[in-house]
């Protein structure tokens, strides 16, 4: 299956509980998207809600989707057309009431916090086209950027748009014919035509459209004329991958193949390692240099360092060289890890005018290739540049990683001496009884030991506590730094060490 000439790949991994699909470029992994059985993604899906709740003070409402969380529609994402619109022309509350039901599609996915965001713009994305339902508009994207064929393009789509309904032209248009175009278009209009009977047949709160499963958007989204190969390793996903292909992209001339070796497909397709350090928060960069990626609730932030490339010219020479090979892994990792919302790059500082120019452009250049839309900011005084990428699905993290039990989502554990200082607070709560006079400290091993070996609250014991006696009892059970505290009424437990 090896050939030095395939060089892109779309690589579908399946396993009994989630699957992942990578999009291998050049030999290198350059994106990376997973989903759970139990979890999919609901970015694309289309509901008859109903509003709970509407807050005219931020111009929104929740709306009951069936969903673990009400999602947030605000009133700008109710407006068929914002663009002739002023400040003055904005209504001052949303266009719906408590209780009525209104046709949503979930537009970014929710968090632990916040439910999904939704809008009553309808999409309905194909391969070539995407299909607005309520939307008079037509459009092209903004990377085909031959006029002649965005002219050509914008009246086809004007022939065949059903009146109040519009139609974006999406990247992959630059290779399809107009019966290409035209016959998926009919086959989206029906699509709507489909989704408004549900709408009109369901009672009450329902799903009335399903954006499809991670193969069906790998097909409708990633495939293009530059891929050489799609490969899976199941056979019946194969199949299912095959079906999919002949129906939306007979246009396809690369390869479906079943991968059935011994080897993991991982390995053998040489991404083993970029898919076991693919949430390290550090990049390593070839130079030596290396990257810091660090995820806030607002913001991604992505610190670029020299570590131990020294170089061979001048400082500025050196930061530059840096900074321009952190240029292409920053966007590479973006794409890779799917990192959605704001992100903000700290450069290494250069002297030269021209220098920062060039990083800013070449990383414009680099994020043109990415098929999220991304917007770019000039460098500012203090070498930081601002990037805002569209949230599209769930960022990798979320599909892949549970909060840590021990530090909460931290990412650090609490030290030995904070975590005493809690335990004290226990106490003195315990002992506010002054019937209590024994304190049982049920503790991880590795906590006790500290307790134990460094004489905690000794000071206390030979003073306020005198009268007490406090127990520590090493419990496997426990999670590391975790505790309990309880009143030694009821006696003391095989193995307690008195503390002095």
């Amino acid at each position: 299956m090896k050939n030095e000439e395939i060089k892109n790949i779309i690589l579908v991994d399946n396993e009994t509980s989630y699957t992942t699909v990578g999009l291998i470029e050049d030999g290198r992994l350059c994106e990376l998207y997973s989903e759970s059985v139990s979890q999919r993604q609901i970015t694309g899906n289309i509901y008859k809600g109903r509003v709970v709740n509407v807050v005219d003070g931020l111009q929104s409402a929740f709306v009951d989707i069936a969903e673990s969380r009400t999602g947030f529609w605000h009133i700008n994402e109710s407006m068929a057309s914002k663009s002739d619109l002023t400040d003055d022309d904005l209504p001052s509350d949303i266009m719906a009431k408590e209780g009525d039901y209104v046709m949503v599609q979930a537009i970014k996915e929710g968090t632990d916090l916040k439910g999904p965001k939704l809008t009553s713009n309808i999409s309905i994305a194909g391969h070539y086209v995407v299909y607005l339902y309520n939307l008079d508009f037509i459009g092209v994207s903004g990377k085909i950027t031959n006029e002649p064929l965005r002219n050509r393009l914008t009246d086809l789509l004007k022939s065949i748009a059903p009146k109040g309904r519009g139609f974006i032209a999406r990247t992959s248009c630059l290779n399809a014919t107009d019966e290409d175009i035209i016959q998926e278009a009919n086959f989206l209009i029906k699509a709507g035509e489909r989704i408004q009977q549900r709408w009109e047949n369901a009672d009450g709160v329902s799903l009335i459209h399903n954006e499809g499963n991670i193969l069906y958007r790998t097909i409708r989204d990633m495939l293009s004329d530059k891929i050489d190969l799609v490969v899976c390793n199941n056979s019946h996903m194969t199949e299912d991958l095959r079906q999919m292909i002949d129906m939306f992209c007979p246009m396809f001339k690369g390869d479906v193949a079943y991968y059935d070796r011994e080897e993991d497909i991982y390995d053998y397709f040489g991404i083993g390692d970029d898919i076991t350090a693919i949430h390290n928060p550090r990049v390593e960069l070839s130079s030596g240099g290396f990257l810091m990626i660090e995820k806030t609730e607002a913001l991604t932030a992505i610190d670029v360092n020299t570590g131990k490339f020294l170089g061979k010219d001048s400082r500025e020479e050196t930061v530059y060289k840096t900074n321009l090979e952190a240029v292409k892994e920053i966007a590479r990792q973006l794409r890779l890890r799917n990192i959605g919302g704001i992100i903000v790059v700290d450069f290494i500082d250069m002297l030269d005018e021209e220098h920062k120019a060039n990083v800013v452009e070449t990383l414009k250049t680099e994020l043109f290739l990415d098929r999220v839309k991304t917007r770019v900011l000039d460098m500012s005084g203090l070498g930081l540049v601002e990037i805002t990428r569209k949230k599209v699905g769930r960022e990798l993290g979320s599909v892949s990683q549970n909060t840590c039990p021990y530090c909460g989502g931290t990412g650090y554990l609490l030290l030995d001496a904070y975590v005493s200082r809690a335990i004290k607070y226990r106490l003195k709560n315990l002992f506010v009884n002054h019937d209590v006079s024994i304190a049982l400290i049920f503790a991880h091993p590795t906590l006790a030991s500290h307790l134990i070996d460094d004489n905690t609250f000794s000071k206390e014991c030979s003073g306020i506590w005198s009268q007490k006696r406090i127990y520590v009892v090493p419990d496997e059970s426990l999670d590391f730094g975790s505790y309990r505290v309880y009143s030694g009424m009821g006696g003391v437990p095989y193995g307690a060490t008195l503390l002095s």
